[in-house]
């Protein structure tokens, strides 16, 4: 027997207790997680009395060359500074500049795997999307920035990084005081089935090409409370965090091309037919989509190419964002439908490749989802819906979203048609993005910093908007059972993760949160709780700029119920459910009649 000395054995004793592994539990508070309260975002989720945002208006005019696939534009933007801070600089976003061929995003570039290509319907990888890889890119892509100057025609001193531009100041900016700029710029437009993205242009057989155009000019980066200037740089994944204000836009385009936009036509009588603002304005009390621009009108502006150019005038007030489309080939629906006390225009743009199914769904799904999302969150503002159908597979701006599924060709009798699940791709899709109209376009959460702020809750509201289209909508995210394999696999990352650190993105961004939202509704909070607690959030939000930690407060604040141990589990660890059945025992109260006993043992062994 070795004896030690007293010290030596407490010693001994002590490195035993503090080897044991600490108590993890689960259900503790996350003060230790989620911010401090200010007097900016409160302790119950709701904006505080000091909450402020900054605020950015523009005045533009693009010109779309159809012939170089270029894109060129002029403008000035009004900068207002609402926050407590002095600003020497101001950054803004030139997305554009991922196309160039030294950009981060092009030199980390890599083949998209087999499951995410299967996720949008293609059997393999594309040859066109191989051959950029492969081959290198060599589209000369990217903002050419040109004649930055102040209110006063003075030349201001620039710096771009990558896809962020700074602006130096020649004065600090003092809260409470606005500044005005303007500037001169151009790019190639990319070809979207080609280098993917969020827009570009599609060219047909017919020698036409039609155009999805976003992103196009630089845009005011966002300056906030919780991390000051948001200019992480644009790598295709995470999306964007802008600040709201109004546009004054100018499109030029061919003179035989449609447009659709963000905002409201200032000049149909400039660039319309009178029997198309007929039309337009037939479809305002229509019970069903009326044609504004027909079929065989398109088919035959298809044939021939204008030589003159027509000049296209929107205006859109509190939107964080501009997108519009432009094309010879578009049929064009429209119908008026209530908001609350907003008269909007539902309208559809499409090809007559989007035949016969677009003609049949685009339009229905926008009004359709409207009066879903207005259940859930506060009634659609805006005075126009777009849904047009193009290049980009889905994608959102304000008043306007890019949608791609078509129909396909017979292959025995060449006509135009598609199947039950083409048909449910794009109703879903549609729903999907008119939906984030309302999340992130409204309630502007920061897409840079966290996708599942819009994607995952957007994904939610979907699943009840799909319901509502038609009970047991099959392959739906929100599914507690459609997200099993992904709980259980080595390949996750808590969902609270930035953006470009996911390694399973539609999983993590938009399945695991709409199935936790899910559970949260229909098991734990139940759906009167949960509804009131939802639609207090995005009453709260809109037209403001959520965090996570606002989100979490408000749901508990609302429900009265302490959900920490919920967000903790589902949006901060990479836990799963742990439960096993290990036995099943039955019990049963006997009649004391032996006659009853005995024929209930014959027909249990039967």
């Amino acid at each position: 027997m070795i004896r030690l000395p007293i010290g030596l054995a407490a010693l001994c004793l002590s490195a035993t207790v503090f080897a044991a592994p600490p108590f993890d539990d689960k259900f503790r508070q996350l003060d230790e997680l989620l911010p401090t309260p200010t007097s900016v975002r409160t302790a119950s989720g709701a904006p505080g009395h000091a909450y402020w945002q900054q605020r950015a208006d523009y005045k533009m005019r693009a010109t779309l060359d159809e012939s170089k696939r270029a894109l060129t534009g002029s403008g000035t933007i009004t900068y207002h500074n609402n926050s407590p801070d002095t600003l020497k600089y101001l950054w803004l976003q030139l997305d554009e500049n991922i196309y160039k061929p030294d950009s981060a995003a092009r030199k980390t570039a890599t083949l998209p795997s087999r499951e995410a290509w299967q996720a949008r319907g293609n059997d393999g990888v594309k040859f066109d999307a191989l051959r950029n890889v492969l081959e290198g890119n060599t589209f000369e892509g990217g903002f050419n920035i040109r004649n930055l100057r102040d209110s006063g025609g003075g030349q201001l001193k620039y710096t771009i990084n990558g896809t962020m531009m700074r602006i130096d100041l020649p004065q600090p900016l003092k809260p409470g005081a606005r500044v005005s700029f303007s500037l001169d710029w151009n790019y190639n437009i990319n070809e979207q089935k080609v280098l993917g993205g969020r827009s570009g242009y599609e060219k047909f057989e017919d020698g036409n090409d039609l155009f999805e155009i976003a992103l196009w000019f630089p845009r005011m980066a966002a300056y906030y409370d919780v991390y000051g200037w948001q200019h992480k740089q644009f790598l295709g994944a995470g999306e964007f965090t802008l600040e709201f204000g109004d546009y004054d836009v100018q499109i030029t385009v061919p003179s035989d091309h449609i447009v659709a936009s963000t905002g409201e036509l200032q000049n149909p009588n400039e660039v319309l037919t009178a029997t198309q603002r007929r039309r337009l304005q037939q479809a305002r009390t229509a019970k069903k989509p009326v044609l504004i621009v027909t079929q065989a009108e398109a088919e035959a502006a298809e044939k021939g190419r204008a030589t003159t150019t027509k000049t296209w005038h929107f205006k859109a007030k509190n939107v964080r964002d501009f997108a519009f489309a432009s094309s010879r080939k578009f049929i064009w629906d429209a119908q008026g439908i209530k908001s609350g006390n907003t008269d909007v225009m539902a309208m559809s743009f499409y090809p007559k490749e989007g035949n016969p199914l677009w003609e049949r769904y685009s339009t229905h799904a926008i009004i359709h989802t409207i009066e879903q999302y207005n259940k859930y969150s506060f009634d659609y503002p805006y005075p126009v819906s777009i849904s047009v159908n193009g290049p980009v597979g889905g994608m959102e701006y304000p008043m306007i979203t890019f949608n791609g599924p078509r129909p396909v060709k017979d292959k025995k009798t060449g006509e135009l048609t598609y199947s039950k699940r083409t048909k449910y791709g794009l109703i879903g899709v549609i729903i999907h993005e008119v939906g984030h109209n309302y999340f992130p376009m409204i309630v502007n959460s920061d897409e840079r910093q966290w996708t599942w702020m819009d994607e995952g809750i957007n994904s939610f509201v979907q699943s009840l908007a799909q319901e509502a289209w038609e009970e047991d909508w099959d392959e739906m995210r929100g599914h507690p059972r459609s997200i099993v394999p992904y709980m259980r696999s080595q390949n996750q990352v808590p969902i609270m993760t930035n953006s470009e650190s996911l390694l399973q993105f539609g999983n993590n961004a938009y399945a695991k949160p709409a199935a936790a939202l899910n559970i949260l509704r229909e098991t734990i909070l139940g759906r009167e709780l949960f509804d009131f607690a939802f639609k207090e959030y995005a009453e709260r939000w809109k037209f403001k700029r959520p965090t996570p930690a606002d989100f979490f407060r408000t749901m508990e604040d609302a429900s009265g119920t302490d959900l920490d141990w919920f967000w903790r589990g589902w949006f901060y660890t990479t836990d799963a459910v742990d439960i096993s059945v290990d036995g099943i025992l039955e019990y049963t109260v006997s009649t004391k009649d032996p006659e009853i006993e005995k024929a209930w043992a014959r027909a249990r062994k039967q």
